[in-house]
């Protein structure tokens, strides 16, 4: 996930919003669909957007895990990120149980930060990157600028 993040620089919405279909065939390339801030009315911009050896190699790696995750769902998953493990959805039933969503859905955007401060403590990156995805992103941003 970070590697894919640090070369699309996207903002935390956008990677949720990746499909296995965005992936060029040869996995070197990714199109990602920017959308303005706020929800704007300005036309979202699609991009194809070239991918580092790392994402490539993190890729090839992850396919073949999504698959297993989602091999049973019905009709197929499209995301390409899919959450690796039982969670809720965020809702509480009358007797105050939660609804669990399996293992192999789409990764929501919430979801998505979870797994970016996760990995940055678990990892121990927690003082090389930022506390969230947008100042990864400015961070990322300021730094294409300045060359």
């Amino acid at each position: 996930m970070l590697a894919v993040a640090l070369d699309t620089r996207a903002r935390a919405g956008e990677p949720v919003t990746l499909r296995i279909g965005h992936l060029s065939d040869e996995r070197s390339s990714l199109h990602v669909t920017r959308r303005p801030q706020h929800g704007t009315d300005f036309e979202p911009d699609r991009e194809i957007v070239s991918l580092s050896p790392l994402s490539r190699d993190a890729l090839t790696q992850w396919l073949p895990i999504r698959s297993q995750l989602t091999e049973t769902l019905e009709g197929g998953a499209t995301a390409l990120r899919v959450t690796l493990a039982h969670n809720h959805a965020g809702t509480t039933s009358d007797d105050r149980s939660h609804t669990r969503r399996r293992q192999g859905m789409p990764l929501q955007q919430r979801g998505l930060i979870r797994s970016y401060n996760s990995g940055r403590h678990r990892y121990g990156l927690a003082h090389l990157l930022p506390p969230n995805l947008e100042q990864l992103r400015r961070a990322l941003e300021r730094e294409s600028v300045g060359r």
